[in-house]
């Protein structure tokens, strides 16, 4: 496996409409149940090797490309991230355990011009430099936090801002606090340094963008008292992530959170905010020009809204959902007409048109539509991809997703998979095989945890004390209600 210079990590581009709110579940109630929690992944330690289903249905729910590499696609789904090297014509497999992703999560990717990619996940941040074959976690500063979001320019693809927010404990009075940093590499993951002093203790943050047209804006999503008084916030700093100024971004019930969707390509002044329910209710469409001291609602839909894009020139926007269909308006004027009523998991606008992720009730899981939404023809079913994605022996691909891991009873994993997806071939055990990861999972290396040559080592179960096995709980719980993505 390829060396780490310093602790830092990698990046690349994140496009519009990978993340996505989904049902928001309450990190108050969740720190209730944080100790059972806890017990739970502790017992679950003990017995790696027993693959535990994290009990979603597979399904696609976002897409990322590369800003130098036309032919680079990643697909992220409940099952682990597909990739594509000739723009859609073939797929392959990296299964969970390779990424080191814990269980139910939906992690942000982007990649930088030498093709490295980088993951936000609830483990710490994950990179793999050699395109998805080895992944390991950065070290140093960045080791074990949680990481919910990364974001890159256009201009800068080299550069990328990586979200770390998690539980950092509470006062006698019972009020729950949080880490929140941002963190930036400008040298493709090599190194990374943090961005100010970190946000207010009371906020959760959600989501990060940088603006394409100002390189010293930045704008976080964050929510406080995020239970059943959840307040949402917009953080905006022109200073490149030293000071924020705070604006409310106001809720309306059951809403208990905004993600930031985009920002617009030319007006740094202007960016979209998508809100989240508690249940699968209604959502909106937020649009700010004023840097996001204020907000109007341009569109509500009927269900969660899923997809989110906008044209590179900003003029034109489409948002989705399983229940809306495609809604395509002039961003002059948001008068929003129906383009499609095909079901919506995600939407990005890329040079060759809008794709967007379905599920094969409209035909197609991965579909490419040149007529702004109208029609799509397939770029993907879940039978087309291959398999597990072609690398070295010893790699932590090879090893967990070909191979199914190094104990003396592990199997291939992607028979079992390939049959879960209904293609035929492989015995299911639905308690054994999921869309993915199971809680015992192996987990990519640290830096200072790899071996020489090409193979890569894997972090054991760790030792840590039930108090901070705890306290780890309780981060990761937390951490799940920001199943948002962009």
């Amino acid at each position: 496996m390829r060396s780490f210079p310093g602790l830092g990590a990698p990046h690349p581009k994140r496009t519009h409409g990978s993340r996505r709110p989904l049902r928001y579940v309450s990190p108050v109630r969740t720190a209730f149940f944080a100790g059972s929690f806890a017990l739970v992944a502790i017992a679950a330690a003990a017995w790696p090797s027993e693959a535990r289903a994290n009990g979603r249905f597979p399904e696609s729910n976002a897409i990322f490309f590369s800003q130098n590499d036309p032919n680079a696609v990643l697909l992220r789904t409940t099952f682990g991230l597909i990739d594509s090297r000739d723009r859609g014509k073939t797929w392959d497999w990296v299964c969970e355990r390779s990424v080191g992703l814990a269980g139910v999560e939906d992690p942000m990717y982007s990649i930088t011009p030498d093709g490295t990619i980088v993951s936000s996940t609830f483990q710490g941040l994950a990179v793999s430099h050699d395109r998805a074959c080895n992944w390991a976690y950065i070290g140093g500063e960045l080791k074990d936090l949680v990481f919910i979001d990364v974001a890159s320019r256009p201009a800068t693809p080299g550069t990328v801002v990586a979200f770390a927010s998690s539980y950092d404990g509470q006062d006698d009075a019972g009020a729950i606090f949080f880490k929140s940093t941002l963190f930036e590499t400008k040298d493709e993951g090599k190194t990374f340094t943090a961005l100010g002093p970190g946000l207010d203790r009371t906020l959760l943050g959600e989501t990060v963008d940088v603006t394409p047209s100002d390189p010293d804006r930045v704008y976080v999503s964050a929510v406080r008292n995020p239970g059943t008084q959840a307040s949402a916030f917009l953080l905006t700093s022109k200073d490149h992530g030293k000071t924020f100024v705070e604006n409310k971004i106001a809720l309306i019930e059951p809403e208990r959170a905004a993600f930031i969707a985009a920002v617009d390509p030319l007006n740094a002044d202007r960016l979209y905010v998508r809100t989240a329910n508690a249940i699968d209710m209604p959502s909106r469409l937020l649009v700010s020009d004023d840097a996001g001291k204020t907000f109007r609602t341009v569109f509500t839909g009927k269900g969660s809204l899923a997809g989110f894009a906008l044209s590179k020139d900003g003029t034109k926007v489409w948002v989705g959902g399983p229940i809306d269909g495609i809604r395509q308006a002039s961003t002059t004027d948001f008068a929003f007409v129906q383009k499609s009523t095909i079901e919506v998991q995600c939407l990005a606008f890329a040079d060759d048109g809008l794709w967007a992720c379905s599920t094969e009730k409209s035909g197609f899981v991965v579909g490419l539509s040149k007529d702004e939404g109208a029609t799509f023809e397939t770029k993907m079913h879940f039978c087309d991809i291959r398999g597990p994605l072609d690398c070295p022996a010893g790699s932590t691909t090879h090893t967990e997703c070909t191979l199914g891991g190094t104990t003396s009873m592990a199997s291939p994993p992607w028979p079992q998979q390939r049959a879960m997806l209904g293609c035929g071939g492989g015995d299911v055990d639905a308690g054994m095989i999921d869309s993915g990861l199971g809680d015992g999972a192996a987990t990519p290396a640290a830096p200072d945890e790899m071996e020489g040559g090409g193979g890569c080592s894997v972090r054991a179960p760790s030792s840590a004390t039930p108090f901070a096995a705890l306290l780890a709980g309780i981060g990761a719980a937390i951490a799940l209600v920001r199943r948002r993505r962009r």
